[in-house]
């Protein structure tokens, strides 16, 4: 599997995440333009995109997943703009959860998890899932302000405390006291060998300490195997598993959320 940055791919005179993302579909809402006619005001981005990455990484299907394609008529949508593409394009049955119950098939197969939980990191919402439950935690833009590239972060690191709270609250919810014994935690940035992360509206990057300080804040109880991915990469293992692309080789992994995320699966 190999990470691809998206968000910022030359589109139509703009940057990808600029025309395909949460805020774009706020700034539509906000200018009263009906909800039935949201998804087909993204299709162009998409569509250019997808013309674009399909042939220079010479894929043989597209995979599409995350939150923004649930709004109404986005599946509808899709199908006409991505007739020409000559890929079939697989919308994901659950595209908001699908990550997250990749993530628990991805323990349970790797490390026998018998008590495991996903953690879908996103600049909207946390997505989450044990054995037993999903769910689903909003940011609040007020206490977790977006920071987004380019501008100044907080000298006291105040964000970042705030941060680490949120989403240690959120396993620490998710997991009720039980003992866990594997976590996955996908977050929405580049990740290095040390997983220190880089850049995304949680202002984190560069933070050494990140998912050391998730961990010491959730209390989890037990102990266990602890997996970090980009969520592009957790939503690729979705992809992994889909039957409708069984038989595909390459395959472009679109995660539509806050902003545009990508990876490529490769099978041997």
């Amino acid at each position: 599997m190999k990470p691809l940055e998206v968000w910022n791919l030359p589109v139509l005179g703009h940057e990808l995440w600029e025309l395909l993302s949460t805020p774009r579909v706020e700034a539509d809402r906000n200018a009263g333009v009906p909800e039935h006619e949201l998804a087909t005001r993204l299709m162009p981005a998409l569509a250019s995109a997808l013309e674009s990455l399909v042939h220079q990484h010479a894929v043989d299907a597209v995979w599409l997943s995350g939150g923004l394609a649930c709004i109404d008529g986005f599946e509808q949508a899709l199908t006409t703009a991505t007739t020409k593409l000559g890929r079939p394009v697989v919308l994901a049955d659950s595209p908001r959860f699908a990550p997250v119950h990749a993530g628990l098939g991805l323990l349970k197969s790797s490390v026998a998890a018998r008590e495991a939980l996903c953690l879908d990191v996103g600049q909207t919402s946390l997505k989450c899932a044990s054995r037993e439950a999903l769910q689903v935690f909003e940011r609040d833009i007020t206490a977790l302000p977006r920071l987004f590239i380019g501008m100044p972060r907080p000298e006291d690191g105040h964000h970042i405390i705030a941060a680490v709270r949120f989403l240690a609250g959120a396993l620490r919810a998710l997991a009720q006291d039980a003992s866990v014994d594997a976590l996955c935690l996908a977050l929405p940035c580049p990740l290095d060998e040390a997983l220190v992360p880089g850049g995304c509206t949680y202002g984190w990057e560069g933070h050494t300490t990140l998912v050391a300080d998730i961990l010491a804040e959730a209390r989890l109880p037990g102990s266990g195997a602890v997996l970090v991915l980009n969520d592009a990469e957790l939503a690729a293992e979705a992809a992994r598993g889909a039957p409708r692309l069984a038989s595909h080789r390459r395959i472009l992994c679109l995660t539509l959320g806050f902003g545009p995320g990508g990876a490529l699966l490769l099978r041997d």
